[in-house]
Formats: C-alpha cells, structure tokens, sequence
C-alpha cells in the first residue's frame, strides 16, 4: 500500500492521530513487522492488531463496494 493510500484509507475509517495509527502505517506501507511497529510507534501489540483488523476490514468493504469480490 502507499502511503497516500494508506491515508486515505485512515481517513475514510476517520482513524485518530496517534501510536495506533502511527504503526498501522509502518506494517501497511512501510512492510515492518508488527511487534517491531509497536515497539517503534510506543503502541501495545493487541492495539496494533486491532487497529490492523479495522483497516483489512475497511479495505475489503472499500473493495466490495466498488464492485470487487470478497475472498
């Protein structure tokens, strides 16, 4: 994902300012691992995996409504 992807996406989801959202963006666009994001972002590893789980979400319902298939 790039990060101009990545910031649309947080905005469609209305994703706060913060550490959650800061090490979403390192998993998703920067291709880290996430307990490595946690730790670098200052976030909980369980708070990264739900807001990860918010994003996938969002980005499957993004692609159903713009007519693609889900999995």
């Amino acid at each position: 994902m790039t990060a101009q992807q990545f910031e649309a996406l947080a905005k469609l989801l209305q994703l706060r300012q913060g550490p959650q959202r800061e090490a979403a963006r390192l998993v998703l666009v920067d291709g880290m691992r996430q307990a490595d994001a946690a730790r670098m972002a200052g976030c909980s590893p369980s708070a990264l995996g739900n807001t990860l789980r918010t994003c996938r979400a969002g980005l499957e319902l993004a692609r159903i409504a713009a007519g693609g298939h889900a999995p």
